[in-house]
Formats: C-alpha cells, sequence, structure tokens
C-alpha cells in the first residue's frame, strides 16, 4: 500500500529534515516572489500564476558536464540489499543517456542524498527535481531522494520508486504534467476537469496544511507550453515510468491503493528516447578512462570467462571495450575485511577479447601510482586466456593462480619484481614457461590448485634398500610415510590420480627459472615436464613437491641412468645443517592412462645412492610417495 504522493509533496515542504526557510502560506503578498524547492519543480507560494513546469523544464534540466561528471549520491541508511538495488536501477538511465551517478562514502558530500524511511510522516517516495538540488546542497544530513515503506513492497515497486526518483533528479516531470494529458474519467458534460471533485477531495486531505489556491496550481492547474521552457514529448506516454496513478485515486476518492498493475518498472520507448534528446547519447557501461586504474589485462578466445577476485575496493571488470561490455562490482555495506567475489560473462561470439579488471577511482581522485585493491587473482578457466599483463603497480597483490587446462595457449610467465606477491599458481599450462625473478617475498610457488603436502610423517626417518632384489630384479626401498589430512590428494598404495594436465616444459627453453627469491619456502611441481630446475640460493627452502612421467625430472635420465635429472637438481639443494630436516616427496606418473594415474618410480640403484647421500648430507628427508623400484642395470 502507497500513501498519496501529493501528501508527501506537502509534508516535505511542511515537516521535513530541510532547513530551507521557504515561504509559508498566509505570509504577505510583497514576500510571495521568492521560490521555493519541490520535488517535482519550482512553485512560488500565494502567486496568482501558476509557475510554467513540464515534463522537463529546461530550468531543472542538468547542463551535459555536470551530467556527465558531477552527479554524486550518497546514502544517508538503508541496508545493502537496498542499496545495491537503488545502485543498479540507476544504471538504466544511464544505459540510455549521456548522464552518469558516482556513488561515494557515506561521510562524503554528495548532491544527491537517499534516505530510507529517514522524514517522520512520509509514507511515499519522492525526489527533488533537477537543479534545485543545488539550493539544497548544504543540508548534508536531509534526503533529497526519499523511499518509504519499502519493507511492505514488492521488488517491483522498489524498482519503479528509483526509476521514477531519478528521473526527477535528471529534471524529468511527472508524466502527467503534459500539456496534453487530459485526465477524462474526471471531467464533467462539458469535457471539463470537475474542480469541484478534486477540490474536495484534496480539502479534505491537506486542508490544514497548504490552501486550496496554492495547492491547485500543483496538482490541477494546466502547465503553460512555452516551447523555450519546456522540452516534451509530442503526446502523453501512458507507459512511462514518470506516470503516478494519483488521477485514479482522485476519482475513486481513495486516500490509499494498490497499484501494482499500474506501476511502471521499466523505461518505455519513449523515455529512452527523451531523456536521450536531452542529455545525448550513453556514455557506456563503464566510466571514461580517467575514473578506473588498470590493475590486470590478459586476451581471453572463448565465450565464459571465469575468475575469482579478492579486494579491499570497488572494481571493474572490462569484458570488451570496443563492445562496450563491462560490469562493477562494489564492496557490500559495512564490509570491514577484504571481499571475495567471482566474476564470469558470456560472449556472443567466440574471439579475442581483451579483458581488463580495473580499480574504480573514488569521485576527483587523481590517478594513482599503486594500487591495494587487488590483493588474490584467482582464474579458474584459463583455458583461451593469453597474454597477461598483471601490473607492477598492485602492492597488495599477495596470490596468482591461473588455472588452464586441454587446449591452454601456452606462453611464457614473467614474474619479475612483484615483492609482495607470496603465492603463485600455474596449472596446467602445457608447455609454458616460467621465470620468477626478484620476488623477495615469494614464499609458494606450486603447478597444482594448492601446495600438496602431508600432514605428518610416520615411520623411519631414512631410507633402507633391501639386501636382495625380488624375484622380478627389482629393489625395494623402505622409509619415511606421508599421512595426507586431504584425502583428495592423499594415494593409498600408491594409487591415485594426477593433476590431468602438465604444467611447465622445457620444450621452448628451461621451463622454471628462478632468481633472488631468497623468501621462497615450498616448491611444489605436479605433473611437469620439466628435466632440470636450480634450488640453489634459496636459504628458507623448507618443502619441496616433485611429480613427473619418467621421462622428466622424477626418474628422468638416459636409459642406464635413471634418476640422473634429480640427482643433478638435488646437488643444488641448500644444506639445512643446523635447521629442522627439510621434506621433499616425490611421485611417479604413469604415461599412458588420461586423466595420469600416479605409479612407482623406477630409478638406477647407483643414481638412487648418490641422492640419498645428498638428502643425509644436506638434512633433507625424502618420501616416495607413490613407491620406489631400484634396479642394479638398465631395464630392457
Amino acid at each position: 500500500m502507497k500513501r498519496l504522493f501529493l501528501l508527501s509533496t506537502v509534508l516535505f515542504l511542511l515537516c521535513s529534515c530541510s532547513n530551507d526557510d521557504g515561504l509559508k502560506p498566509g505570509q504577505p503578498d510583497g514576500e510571495n516572489t521568492a521560490v521555493i524547492p519541490h520535488f517535482y519543480g519550482m512553485a512560488r507560494l500565494e502567486n496568482p500564476a501558476p509557475e510554467t513546469r513540464g515534463v522537463a523544464n529546461v530550468l531543472k534540466t542538468w547542463n551535459r558536464p555536470i551530467a556527465e561528471e558531477s552527479l554524486t549520491v550518497k546514502f544517508l541508511n538503508g541496508t545493502e540489499y537496498y542499496r545495491e538495488l537503488v545502485k543498479g536501477t540507476v544504471k538504466e538511465w544511464e544505459k540510455v543517456a549521456g548522464v552518469k551517478f558516482y556513488f561515494v562514502q557515506d561521510n562524503e558530500d554528495a548532491l544527491i542524498r537517499i534516505g530510507f524511511d529517514c522524514v517522520s510522516g512520509m509514507m511515499s517516495s519522492w525526489a527533488i527535481t533537477g537543479t534545485d538540488h543545488i539550493q539544497l546542497y548544504e543540508q548534508q544530513q536531509e534526503p533529497t531522494v526519499h523511499f518509504a515503506q519499502w519493507h511492505s513492497v514488492s521488488d517491483k515497486i522498489k524498482r519503479s520508486d528509483v526509476l521514477r526518483a531519478f528521473g526527477q533528479v535528471l529534471g524529468l516531470e511527472l508524466e502527467f504534467r503534459h500539456p496534453n494529458f487530459t485526465p477524462g474519467w474526471i471531467t464533467d458534460e462539458n469535457g471539463n476537469v470537475d474542480e469541484t471533485k478534486i477540490r474536495e477531495y484534496w480539502k479534505k486531505e491537506l486542508g490544514d496544511y497548504i490552501t486550496w489556491e496554492e495547492l491547485k496550481k500543483m496538482v490541477l492547474d494546466p502547465l503553460l507550453d512555452h516551447a523555450f521552457l519546456i522540452s516534451k514529448t509530442n503526446s502523453y506516454d501512458a507507459e512511462s515510468v514518470m506516470t503516478w496513478p494519483f488521477y485514479e485515486m482522485i476519482a475513486q476518492n481513495i486516500p490509499l491503493i494498490e497499484y501494482k498493475e499500474d506501476c511502471k518498472s521499466e523505461l518505455s520507448v519513449r523515455d529512452k528516447e527523451f531523456i536521450r534528446n536531452i542529455y545525448g547519447p550513453t556514455l557506456g557501461k563503464w566510466d571514461p578512462d580517467d575514473k578506473y586504474l588498470k590493475l590486470i589485462e590478459f586476451d581471453y578466445t572463448g565465450t565464459t570467462p571465469e575468475f575469482t577476485l579478492t579486494t579491499t575496493k570497488n572494481i571493474a571488470v572490462i569484458w570488451d571495450q570496443d563492445a562496450e561490455e563491462a560490469t562493477n562490482y562494489y564492496l557490500p555495506v559495512n564490509v570491514s575485511s577484504a571481499y571475495k567475489f567471482t566474476a564470469t560473462h558470456t560472449f556472443a561470439e567466440s574471439k579475442k577479447h581483451r579483458i581488463i579488471i580495473a580499480e574504480i577511482l573514488d569521485w576527483r581522485q587523481e590517478i594513482p601510482t599503486e594500487s591495494t585493491a587487488l590483493t588474490a587473482f584467482d582464474l579458474t578457466h584459463g583455458v583461451g586466456a593469453e597474454n597477461f599483463d598483471i601490473k607492477l603497480l598492485n602492492k597488495a597483490l599477495e596470490s596468482i593462480r591461473i588455472i588452464g587446462g586441454e587446449g591452454f595457449i601456452s606462453q611464457e610467465f614473467n614474474f619479475t619484481g612483484y615483492n609482495n606477491l607470496r603465492e603463485l599458481y600455474l596449472v596446467g599450462t602445457l608447455d609454458s614457461r616460467v621465470t620468477l625473478e626478484n620476488c623477495e617475498n615469494l614464499e609458494i610457488f606450486a603447478t597444482s590448485r594448492s601446495v600438496y603436502k602431508p600432514q605428518t610423517l610416520k615411520g623411519p626417518s631414512g631410507l633402507t634398500v633391501a639386501s636382495t632384489p625380488e624375484a622380478n630384479g627389482y629393489y625395494k626401498v623402505e622409509g619415511p610415510v606421508a599421512e595426507w589430512a586431504n584425502e583428495s590428494i592423499s594415494i593409498p598404495e600408491g594409487i591415485g590420480k594426477a593433476e590431468p594436465t602438465y604444467s611447465l616444459s622445457d620444450l621452448n627453453g628451461p621451463g622454471i627459472t628462478i632468481r633472488n627469491c631468497g623468501n621462497l619456502k615450498e616448491i611444489g611441481l605436479e605433473n611437469t615436464r620439466v628435466k632440470n630446475i636450480d634450488f640453489s640460493n634459496l636459504p628458507h627452502l623448507e618443502y619441496i613437491y616433485l611429480s613427473s612421467t619418467q621421462s622428466y625430472l622424477v626418474g628422468g635420465g638416459s636409459r642406464d641412468n635413471n634418476g640422473e635429472y634429480l640427482c643433478a637438481a638435488f646437488s643444488t639443494l641448500e644444506n639445512r645443517k643446523d635447521l629442522p630436516s627439510g621434506v621433499i616427496v616425490l611421485r611417479g606418473i604413469t604415461r599412458v592412462t588420461n586423466p595420469a594415474d600416479y605409479m612407482y618410480v623406477f630409478l638406477n640403484l647407483e643414481k638412487f645412492i648418490q641422492i640419498d647421500n645428498q638428502f643425509k648430507s644436506k638434512n633433507w628427508t625424502a618420501v616416495w610417495d607413490s613407491g620406489l623400484l631400484l634396479f642394479a642395470v638398465a631395464i630392457p
């Protein structure tokens, strides 16, 4: 149920939170030439001539620079849901005309102030019209847009309220003020408006607040159609969001009305044409370039990109600048910590798009040289992504994860100078290569979705090789056993599924290069196709996980030297003599199943002895988690 709209008008003038000293009924005639702000235009009280107003009064519309750059908005109160509904709905006006609403923090000054049930006695939603907002700018704690009774109405009615209110903010009048509107159902036998019936209704409603002569100018007198002051459509638009069914209320002589069927919750065709005629074409679905700070860019070929961001500030994702496709993601109200959300989009055509992730700058904020907005970037659907440009100005970006898979575009990743980066995961990137250099705070690097790390180790601390081979000629090895907290990555009895797509290889040069990353503590290389890695100059390295097929790092080597690659890699390990023992977990991967299974690692006995001696001399504990079989001669 909604209270009669015009009743709110008068209550706003007489008992709102405004401190404006406007003229009141009964003042001397000589003082009645001043004007006071109305929520649908300017009215001169006690003036015998009706004020010229229209569907859009030229005096009430904003000039284009202000409409494009200066319409600031803040909330005086309201739940997160109400705020997001308002922010999302006002974009309907932005989509069709050259206007932009900038939502600022609650403690900042704003031209437009929104309140929810914050004016005592108000039962309806209303808004100050257009440039009348300027007169109330100093009254920052009082609303210029008011939404009432939202707790008892549908979202459709809420949306209708917002569209109509912000139409008024843009200078539009309510549609029944159109000079060509004729309320036929309240006319007398001569076709004239039945003033007596209307007067009786209004005097009963508002007789204690305002005289009929003054009220008549607001609700009855026709608008004067002066072309130089009035912008209007050629005819009354019954489908406009600016319509209000109060004439029907008058005809039925009821102060309250259920008007759900009359509610207009979408801009009409004429609404769009009319507002575009006043303010020009839309500015697009995102702010001008100087309102954004670009944080991450990459090319994407496909139809459905998806990634998760963790941020402390409002973020925009420009999916395709040329096609004007973008989404703004605003922090929920009262969020005091980093906020995590998933961004996804569906393109109509599978072609290359340049996706831009950007920080939305505050009102009139100079473009900074650094950003602390993003703390994590997780590209969960990376097939089709390439040419990454993760800006060095990201000073709070601590975690990056890129998940590819079959069809991923192999490429070279260069992470040089990312001093704030702590965790990096490159999963399923096929024959890509990576350089990690001058990442002083990097602690974790892995080619799995998380580091595969056991909870504890049990059993003997060292490795023991059987003195005699089994019947098949292999020597069994006993040693520490890993206990895993996460069952999805444990492999009881050496059986389990590996990451289905390999990541990083030496096909086009060194697959992994690490330089000056002295704080690196954990390296997890799951299902890689590299043969070499240098662990030197990593004094804080304490955990290593390695898995590959027999031809690569784990178990690879020349025909008679399986384990040759591991022996070379472990020769570069730092000595942990005076530190707790480091841990190395190793798994083999079969070459014949898809997805890949874990399997025994086969090593030349002589190479194994060299590797084991390196572990002992440098204080590292090895866990051959998928099993280890040794042979004294090459296997044919």
